[in-house]
């Protein structure tokens, strides 16, 4: 775990989409697949940080095809 927190270790699911450039639909498939780890606070929930680099460093690059 790194300290100081410069950033928020739980983030709401609309701001997740926000930062992933995905729509709520896709969040919760997302959540259900396991590939975003998430928590329940109350009635909110919440994606760990942590997931959403997780899982932004698991997509393929995109392949240049003009050379």
């Amino acid at each position: 775990m790194k300290y100081p927190y410069r950033e928020p270790l739980l983030i709401t699911v609309p701001a997740a989409c926000r930062l992933g450039g995905f729509g709520r639909t896709v969040a919760y498939e997302l959540i259900r697949s396991g590939r975003l780890d998430a928590r329940k606070l109350g009635r909110r929930t919440l994606i760990t940080a942590e997931s959403l680099d997780r899982l932004v460093a698991s997509l393929p690059k995109l392949q240049n095809s003009r050379a």
